[in-house]
């Protein structure tokens, strides 16, 4: 791991503080307004996630007529977030697997 990598990790963290603190300051207006905080659903009171998760699709050469099995990517939409430890876990895997993935290799014609 570079410095570069480090630097951009401490930002996170420190983004992830920052926006606890707004989210317990969130509730007093929520609650002035007749607004039970608790009574939110998750994903308002957490935000959502969107990344993208790999997933094996199968399908058939139409050539050879063989069944192979490809790894593609999708958009993946996570309405219940985890909370305090839980999250930066989940923030710290997403960007492993981000910071490990090769980049496309180009064909050379």
């Amino acid at each position: 791991m570079n410095d570069k990598t480090l630097d951009f990790r401490s930002d996170i963290a420190s983004a992830l503080m920052r926006n606890s603190e707004r989210v317990s300051s969130a509730r007093i207006p929520v609650w002035q307004r007749g607004i039970n905080f608790n009574n939110l659903p998750l994903w308002q009171r957490r935000g959502i996630g969107l990344y993208s998760e790999s997933y094996q699709k199968s399908g058939t050469n139409p050539l050879t007529e063989e069944v192979v099995s490809t790894t593609r990517k999708r958009l993946k939409k996570d309405l219940e977030l985890p909370m305090r430890d839980e999250y930066g876990l989940l923030v710290r895997t997403l960007m492993d697997g981000a910071l490990s993935e090769s980049p496309s290799k180009v064909s050379q014609a």
